[in-house]
């Protein structure tokens, strides 16, 4: 099955490309790659909203915005002659198949820790870093270099120390969530900005286990 872009999106992005020219919008013409990535964050936001509120409706407005965006960032791209939206269908689906091995290669796993391993390693050879976006606010960052960590088996623990485990006598959503917020607290009254702490505690660790897992392929 040969990958191609669907003759709807292409609409889309033939009608963000009219929006663009003279005959256009003036808002729309001067938007860039910049100007429009906090509003893709707020799209991308809406969407988890839309999901978590269980309404299919919502759901599919806020998709349908969350693909505004896509045919914008793409057509600014063409305009640019970065890459077209050919470029941009053929990509994901090529990198879609290479990191299935186990369903369109001869690897055969229904092992979903194995699966997700696999992945990790794969977008490691396609050169991604194990750091994960600095753009991700740093609860999801922290937490999703973690998971990648133990996905590729780094040598590096990720344990709360017994200092933080005697904090908690029962491990739940509440007694976490109050503690953190108790964190924020403490950060505040210390004039120590929580976010930016955790950032750059989230890069020392990345840093950390990129050595370990070089160590690693090099043995």
């Amino acid at each position: 099955m040969e990958p191609r872009s669907e003759d709807g999106l292409r609409r889309l992005v033939e009608l963000v490309a009219y929006l663009r020219s003279e005959r256009g919008c003036p808002w729309d013409r001067v938007q860039t790659h910049q100007s429009l990535k906090n509003l893709l964050i707020e799209e991308a936001y809406e969407t988890v909203a839309a999901i978590e509120s269980n309404d299919p409706q919502a759901l599919r407005d806020e998709l349908g915005d969350l693909l505004l965006h896509i045919a914008f960032h793409t057509q600014i791209a063409q305009e640019s002659q970065h890459f077209t939206l050919d470029d941009l269908v053929e990509g994901v689906y090529q990198k879609i198949v290479r990191r299935h091995p186990h369903v369109f290669g001869e690897e055969r796993t229904q092992d979903l820790a194995k699966i997700k391993g696999r992945w990790e390693e794969i977008k490691r050879r396609e050169g991604r870093k194990l750091a994960v976006l600095s753009s991700l606010p740093a609860l999801l960052e922290a937490r999703k270099l973690q998971e990648r960590a133990v996905q590729t088996q780094s040598d590096l623990h990720i344990e709360p120390s017994l200092r933080v485990q005697a904090l908690l006598s029962h491990v739940t959503e509440e007694s976490v969530g109050r503690l953190l917020f108790e964190i924020v607290a403490l950060a505040r009254e210390n004039q120590i900005d929580p976010e930016l702490a955790l950032k750059k505690a989230t890069a020392r660790f990345a840093h950390q286990a990129e050595i370990a897992l070089q160590k690693n392929n090099n043995k």
